[in-house]
């Protein structure tokens, strides 16, 4: 069976054609939404050139991003919201004023104000949550703004986009979605702190600030869980580290200290990923081996002639018990523990 999995390092972010990340997601909807749009202006032929224009722009823009250069594709994802917004907004300002009477328009309005909720969803989701609504109460003013004109000349109409209709409903429609995605960010935020602070501290409940290995408490959790899962076949080495108190009386409790670093990090290196090593107490270790993987006591031996290199009066005790079937997790450290006193008093390996 396998042992109990060390805690996965952060993975790096993959890069993939196809964005499987929700910021990877809305990068990807409006150069493809402003491909499909120039689709059916040019089928319907209705493809008025300043339209074109500006769906070309969000298209190569949106490209360039992707598929550019890899020194231009950062700088162009980070501006990227604020250019997408810029370019709705000049398209919101022609359907107004320029091209008002173009068979287009209608639609270029109703895309214009459903494709700024991609650019408030772009914002939150890859900036803070403080960030992200400036900028998106910003784009909404000045897209509010741009329409007070319309609507003044409009007054009296009954039109979807005319009169005070029109900028009434963008900001209760837009500054819903806007308090919505500020909300939900927000919580998202506090929620990946309290998980990593979470993390952290139950890091620092499992690991021995001195030597970085897995301590007493992280064995126990993992003893638990081996009988939890009847997990056959393990081995449970306890190494108690002589000399350490003649080190600390001759060299100072710094070089006692490295002694126990130098213990720590050699048997780290022999178990690998073989199994797990742990600091229990002060100058006690305990490595879980599946059984037959690595000899406990040929290891020990290695990493002590390595120390002895440095502090020839060091020395190593160990004792090994194999788990039995419907033995306790306390049982077996005891079982473990024995052994390494036994082979403490007698100058052989335990058993």
């Amino acid at each position: 069976m396998n042992l109990p999995p060390a805690p996965a390092p952060p993975q790096p972010e993959q890069a993939s054609t196809l964005p499987a990340d929700p910021a990877g997601l809305v990068r990807w909807i409006p150069p493809l939404a402003a491909a499909i749009g120039l689709l059916i202006l040019v089928f319907l032929r209705i493809a008025a050139p300043p339209y074109v224009g500006l769906l070309s722009l969000i298209i190569v823009y949106g490209s360039l991003a992707r598929f550019g250069p890899r020194t231009f594709r950062a700088p162009l994802l980070h501006s990227a919201a604020p250019v997408y917004a810029l370019t709705l907004l000049l398209a919101w300002g022609l359907a107004l004023y320029r091209l008002p009477d173009h068979p287009a328009t209608p639609m270029v309005r109703l895309a214009v104000l459903l494709h700024l909720t991609t650019v408030y969803v772009f914002l939150f989701v890859r900036g803070s949550p403080a960030g992200a609504a400036r900028w998106a109460w910003g784009t909404l003013t000045l897209l509010i703004l741009t329409a007070l004109p319309h609507a003044w000349r409009t007054l009296g109409q009954t039109g979807v986009f005319d009169s005070l209709t029109l900028p009434v409903t963008l900001l209760f429609s837009h500054g819903a979605l806007i308090t919505a995605l500020h909300l939900f960010s927000t919580f998202r935020e506090r929620a990946a702190y309290s998980e990593g602070r979470a993390q952290a501290l139950d890091e620092l409940a499992h690991r021995d600030a001195l030597t970085g290995l897995l301590n007493r408490r992280a064995l126990e959790r993992d003893l638990e869980a081996v009988v939890a899962a009847s997990s056959a076949g393990l081995r449970l080495a306890v190494v108690d580290v002589d000399g350490l108190k003649a080190v600390n009386d001759r060299l100072g409790h710094a070089a006692g200290d490295d002694l126990l670093r130098r213990f720590a990090q050699g048997f780290a290196q022999e178990v690998g990923a073989l199994g797990q090593v742990y600091r229990i107490s002060g100058d006690e270790f305990a490595l879980l081996l599946p059984e037959g993987a690595l000899a406990a006591e040929g290891l020990i031996g290695r990493v002590t002639q390595t120390v002895q290199a440095v502090y020839p009066g060091a020395a190593a005790s160990v004792g090994t018990a194999r788990w039995r079937a419907g033995e306790t997790a306390g049982a077996w450290l005891s079982r473990a523990d024995g052994a390494m006193y036994r082979h403490k008093r007698r100058g052989g390996p335990g058993r």
